[in-house]
């Protein structure tokens, strides 16, 4: 514990009865006295745990520095020259401190000292011998001490006794001791008091800065409800916006539904009846139904002579028989030419439907780029409409006119083509017809032979071959009607079709015609233009009244919907700001109360430093009261 007291530098008291030193220092003059420590250890092989232990106790011995002072005794003169001394090194060390302060100030202010008039120790001490009053003294209640002590009259000093002396001097030294104490405490005390203050001006200025922090905040809070208000009915103008975009969009998609639908279901009514008209007049020319079902009956008859021949079982005769075989070949023949040709027509049919399938093609791009050609220059037109509009419409009767000649050219050259094969074609039926005439003549000789040899083939032999032969020939006439039957259906077939395909084309060059010369119409008639642009004027005002009427009714209806929408935005923003208001004043006044809080803790941490400050000066006045010296008091006291 001494050791500790000792090394600590802290320690007023120091128990000498409570150490090892106890038995080492009895014989010392106390606490003032120089002591050298030898410290004597066995070796750690004997006792580790002691050797230990005394080895840190020399080392925690070293670690002692506390001053030694020699413990010399004073009489009362060398005390009195002493306190003088001390005296004149105060009244120096003022003077010096009182330089060194106004020199600071000189520099404070913006002015400047010489190097010449620096303050220093030696000018300070030279200035007087007397001990002047300090302008500035550093504490008040010791200058009111020595000011006391000055103004008591001097009264002789009689010759004390060494014990009196001794315990004169031993007072001496604890007055000084508490004297020094209070000193410290009261510098203590100053320097509290300077700290407290720069932490209640820290504190003022950071409040400063907490008010100005939050008024900027409450700026900026507001703005950011601003600016998130007006995003908000931003957003409502938007929906707002969109959804009248929609609708007039939605709008425009079904008037043009409805204009294409109307012109297909028009165009497709007109076409469908003149292609049933044409149609019904072209089967009217060519159909020869008559000519072929008059030779189907001769063939029919004919063959029904013959089952009459083979009924009766009248025989042939081998000459009669060779020519029947001849001329059953040469009509196999003829029909098997027939055949070919039929083929070949098949073949032509297929192509044509090609061709007329790429011709509808064709059409259907033409009409569709004329449609987006007549949007683009409907919607150029209301997109520019400070371009003058004649020039537009200028060049767009040149395209729509050359548009208009080349398809023409086209679907002429292509219908001159259709018809000139529809020649061939009934040229070739004609064929056909006289082919089957020539083989009713043939038929028709062969009937006659046949009934001249009924008479003559009484009696002759082989009749059941002839028989067999008869039968063959009537189930070959047979075959050969049911494909010709089939042959004359296939025809009509593709007659009707050639003349569907006719009757198409020229339906469609009638169309352009028409277009054509209304296009001529509306370009050369002038005078019908102006007043069909006027009446389409009147009609597009009338219209456009209307359309307005009914726009302003739903734009009211939607601004209302648009207004009552800002209205609760509006109101949620004020509800937003007045409880952004009641906290912003609840933290107001919560900072408020803890400002006079630490205010008035600063406040009492000042009374607290004052009275003790006025306690200690009025404290230093005990020393001043003299205590009886007793004798007998041992030289080896120790100071507790």
């Amino acid at each position: 514990m001494v050791i500790n007291a000792l090394t600590d530098g802290k320690s007023t008291h120091i128990p000498y009865r409570d150490s090892k030193l106890t038995r080492i220092l009895q014989e010392s003059l106390g606490g003032n006295s120089r002591t050298t420590l030898i410290i004597n250890c066995s070796p750690s092989s004997f006792n580790e745990a002691e050797t230990l232990s005394t080895l840190r106790f020399g080392m925690r011995a070293k670690s002692i520095k506390n001053k030694a002072r020699v413990n010399a005794e004073l009489s009362p003169a060398e005390l009195k020259a002493l306190l003088k001394k001390a005296k004149n090194e105060a009244v120096s060390f003022q003077q010096y401190i009182s330089a060194l302060e106004g020199e600071v100030g000189v520099w404070r202010s913006g002015g400047t000292v010489p190097k010449e008039k620096w303050a220093s120790m030696d000018k300070a001490g030279s200035t007087s011998t007397q001990p002047p009053t300090p302008t500035t003294p550093s504490n008040p209640a010791i200058e009111a001490a020595k000011k006391e002590a000055d103004s008591r009259p001097g009264t002789p000093a009689p010759i004390l006794e060494k014990d009196e002396r001794e315990e004169f001097l031993k007072r001496e030294n604890e007055l000084t001791d508490q004297i020094a104490d209070k000193e410290t405490v009261l510098a203590a005390q100053e320097k509290m008091l300077n700290e407290l203050k720069e932490e209640l001006d820290s504190y003022k200025s950071q409040e400063e800065k907490n008010k100005k922090m939050e008024t900027e905040l409450g700026e900026l809070k507001v703005q950011l409800e601003k600016v998130a208000y007006e995003n908000k009915e931003g957003a409502i103008t938007m929906d707002s916006l969109r959804e009248s975009n929609l609708e007039l969009s939605a709008e425009v998609d079904s008037l043009k539904k409805q204009l294409s639908e109307h012109r297909l279901s028009q165009k497709e009514g007109d076409k469908e009846q003149k292609k049933q008209e044409k149609m019904a007049a072209m089967l009217a020319e060519l159909d020869p139904s008559g000519v072929i079902s008059k030779k189907e009956q001769q063939i029919r008859d004919t063959l029904l002579k013959l089952e009459t021949i083979g009924d009766n079982s009248s025989p042939l005769t081998m000459e009669e028989l060779s020519t029947l075989r001849r001329e059953l070949s040469e009509s196999k023949t003829l029909v098997t030419q027939h055949e070919q040709t039929i083929n070949e027509l098949h073949y032509e049919n297929e192509h044509l439907t090609r061709k007329r399938d790429e011709l509808e093609i064709r059409l259907t791009t033409l009409e569709l780029e004329y449609e987006e050609l007549l949007d683009k220059t409907i919607a150029e037109e209301e997109a520019n409409n400070n371009i003058d509009i004649t020039e537009t419409i200028a060049e767009l009767r040149g395209k729509l006119e050359a548009q208009f000649v080349a398809k023409k050219e086209v679907q002429q050259k292509e219908i001159d083509e259709l018809k000139q094969e529809l020649e061939k074609k009934n040229e070739e039926l004609h064929k056909l017809n006289s082919a089957l005439a020539e083989l009713k003549k043939v038929n028709e000789d062969l009937q006659t032979a046949i009934s001249d040899k009924e008479s003559k083939t009484e009696g002759q032999k082989n009749v059941a071959d002839k028989e067999k032969d008869m039968e063959r020939i009537r189930k070959t006439m047979a075959q050969q009607l049911a494909d010709f039957d089939v042959m004359k259906k296939a025809l009509m077939r593709d007659l009707q079709n050639r003349c569907e395909k006719v009757v198409e084309l020229e339906i469609s060059l009638d169309e352009t015609r028409e277009q054509y010369n209304n296009v001529l119409r509306n370009s050369n008639n002038k005078a019908q233009q102006k007043k069909m642009a006027f009446l389409e004027r009147n009609l597009e005002q009338l219209t456009n009244v209307q359309k307005q009427l009914v726009e302003q009714n739903s734009s009211l209806k939607k601004e209302v919907a648009i207004a009552e929408r800002k209205l609760l935005a509006r109101n949620e923003r004020i509800q937003a700001l007045e409880a952004l208001l009641q906290d912003a004043q609840e933290k107001l006044t919560t900072q408020n109360q803890k400002f006079e809080a630490q205010l008035q803790a600063v406040r009492e941490r000042l009374e607290q430093a004052r009275s003790q400050k006025s306690s200690i000066a009025s404290g230093l006045g005990f020393g001043r009261i003299a205590k009886p010296l007793r004798g007998g008091v041992p030289v080896t006291a120790e100071r507790k």
